[in-house]
């Protein structure tokens, strides 16, 4: 796995890009974590570090801080892959049984917005270029960029490198796929992070200029996210226009089994370009939505690994010499989003009211038994860097939330449906403890629950009242602004509009400078904050739990297990 990034440069810039940056230290028994608190120093001191660092082990107590800054990287600077593959110092063979908390929605990379999607397309699939555990641009499918412009990126590919149907992967392949993502009939939810790309040119089979409209900050990161994967057309073409029953990308496992409910299996794949990976023979994925039942597979050996390790039982985990826990703070966001379409919560104060009313604490404690951070001020932690730095709900008042429902029209309050999905008891719990205490001011939420299909299926077609969901994996602010927020965008499912908010974001994206940078989504925070189309509720901690014997996984603050690329079995 390359380990070095583009440039000097671009690695203390997308290190900054992280809402959560943690101090990962080295111990042979992880202990559990309570709800972190900020270590501006420490954070320094990992954001000062652009330098390979070693493998970090599973953590102790960690940490997550405030995030640094760095300077933007000049748009003529030309950085360049030069250093070779690590040798494989993995044992190879063996399968790696993953308990996962659900069954993946749609394999298809352009379209899914389904975090267990994401756990099998990040291994199956490769894009241009990618991002390491400390959330670094690292080369992947491209080698090399130079940006001879603000506006013109030039990216040169690796050779050799095949699909999972055996043909080679080329220049014609990244244009197919970054055009599929940003066509219309398509309906991609990222096709908004693609808007500024003017045009997509290939002189030569390995090679891929990307032109666009304006100058765009978070490109690069977008490039490197797992969603941005390249596809081949003919597999795309075979299907009627679909990927979501397929999955033949370039990536270190293929997709070879998929029973509904039941597992996901991908094999190796021989032909990966880097030599000696992957090292495990399968994977299996195998969904167990029951926390308990989760916990209870990895303790008793039935599975090897585990998503979602309930931090209820973290001091289970610890006191089992066979286990490791890997995990602490995610730049994940949970909220009760609101559709602005319907009475009464097409009426801002109504909303505000209710942001007013909710005490982040209980919500914290019931749905992620206290690991995780209310956010007071938007979708931001105040320690990240775009992140707003006074909370704007700093605590409950129940008596601004009367009077703004009495300004509302709603004195007594009034009732509505909330649709919460238990499969996901973050979500769950937390949506129960939200209806409990609205009560206080007169609102009565009937809570509808939904298994997660169905709920993300309404979700998805604004076929609600209330919800409590979330989302995560974003490195640049931009990715999770931009398409959840701003005026008809894809994943905007509240419906959402402001056009002074989407007036910020815009310019944001064509600033280089991180500070005025970061002065812009501040702006646009407190606004979105003051509108609120959502209660913003916590940032959660995220762990997972390992049998001992597995070796080589690192825990992303993005929310990702990419890192099950280079897992391997010391059995």
């Amino acid at each position: 796995m390359l380990s070095r990034p583009l440039s000097r440069h671009a690695a203390p810039v997308l290190a900054a890009l992280i809402l959560l940056l943690v101090v990962l230290a080295a111990c042979s028994q992880p202990a559990p974590t309570q709800a972190p608190a900020a270590q501006p120093t420490q954070a320094q001191k990992a954001a000062e570090a652009p330098k390979a660092a070693e493998a970090p082990k599973p953590t102790d107590a960690p940490k997550p801080a405030a995030a640094t800054q760095a300077p933007a990287p000049k748009a003529t600077e030309a950085p360049k892959a030069t250093e070779a593959p690590k040798a494989a110092t993995g044992k190879p063979g063996g399968t790696l049984k993953v308990g996962t908390n659900q069954d993946p929605v749609n394999f298809d990379p352009h379209l899914s917005n389904a975090t267990a999607t994401y756990r099998i397309i990040e291994l199956v699939y490769d894009s241009l270029l990618r991002l390491n555990e400390r959330l670094e641009i690292q080369p992947s499918l491209a080698t090399e960029y130079t940006a001879t412009d603000p506006k013109t990126y030039t990216f040169k590919l690796r050779k050799g490198v095949k699909f999972h149907n055996g043909r080679e992967m080329k220049a014609a392949d990244v244009k197919y796929s970054l055009d599929r993502m940003r066509d219309p009939a398509v309906a991609s939810p990222r096709a908004s992070t693609f808007k500024p790309i003017e045009s997509v040119e290939t002189p030569d089979d390995y090679t891929v200029v990307i032109k666009l409209s304006a100058p765009y900050s978070p490109l690069l990161s977008i490039l490197a996210d797992r969603t941005s994967a390249i596809v081949p057309k003919e597999v795309v073409e075979a299907n009627g226009g679909k990927l979501d029953k397929v999955a033949v990308g370039t990536g270190p496992y293929k997709l070879t089994e998929y029973v509904p409910n039941t597992r996901t299996k991908l094999d190796k794949n021989p032909d990966y370009y880097i030599p000696g990976r992957p090292y495990l023979d399968t994977i299996i994925f195998q969904p167990i939505p029951d926390d308990t039942a989760r916990s209870t597979a990895v303790r008793t050996g039935a599975v090897d690994f585990i998503e979602y390790a309930p931090p209820k039982d973290l001091t289970l985990f610890k006191a089992d010499s066979k286990l490791a826990i890997y995990g602490e703070g995610n730049n994940n966001v949970r909220y009760l989003a609101f559709n602005t379409k319907v009475k009464p919560f097409d009426n801002v104060k109504v909303r505000q009211a209710i942001a007013w009313a909710v005490d982040r604490g209980p919500v914290i404690d019931a749905a992620v038994s206290g690991a995780g951070t209310a956010l007071t001020g938007g979708p931001f932690l105040s320690s990240y860097w775009a992140g707003l730095k006074d909370p704007v709900y700093p605590k409950q008042d129940i008596a601004k939330a009367k009077q703004l429902l009495a300004e509302a029209g709603y004195p007594n309050g009034f009732k509505a449906k909330l649709k919460n999905t238990p499969t996901y008891s973050f979500l769950g719990n937390a949506g129960i403890v939200v209806q409990e205490q609205l009560k206080a001011v007169g609102i009565e939420l009937e809570i509808v629950p939904l298994e997660w299909s169905v709920f993300l299926r309404d979700y998805l077609a604004k076929d609600f009242e209330a919800v409590v969901s979330g989302y995560s994996a974003f490195v640049d602010p931009h990715t999770a602004l931009d398409g959840t927020y701003v005026t008809d965008r894809q994943n905007n499912f509240m419906s959402y509009s402001n056009k002074e908010f989407d007036g910020l974001i815009e310019k944001a994206s064509q600033v280089s400078d991180q500070a005025e940078r970061a002065k812009l989504y501040q702006q646009a925070g407190k606004i979105l904050a003051d509108d609120a189309p959502m209660v913003f509720l916590y940032a959660a901690n995220e762990y997972e739990a390992a049998q001992s014997y597995v070796k080589g996984y690192v825990h992303y603050l993005n929310g990702s297990h990419t890192s099950l690329r280079d897992a391997w079995l010391d059995k």
